[in-house]
């Protein structure tokens, strides 16, 4: 995986064909943004569905989830 962290502060995350596959075999890929100047850890996950995700993500944090929040549009911060 490539990442880094551009001069507007967006942070770029690149998957290559094998990243694909692993999230396609259930694991998920943690990136830890602190080292890019963040404040956070951020985890990738797939599923063929939202339920799929869901439930991956009650297994890695061990308990129910929060309500999701919905993405602002692109370009807005």
């Amino acid at each position: 995986m490539l990442y880094a962290r551009l001069s507007n502060g967006t942070f770029l995350l690149g998957l290559d064909a094998e990243n694909v596959r692993r999230l396609q075999a259930g694991e998920p890929i943690e990136v830890d943004l602190r080292r890019l100047g963040g404040h956070d850890k951020l985890a990738l996950l797939y599923g063929e569905a939202l339920a799929d995700i869901e439930a991956d993500l009650v297994k890695l944090t061990g308990g129910p989830l929060p309500p999701a929040q919905p993405l602002p549009p692109v370009g807005e911060h």
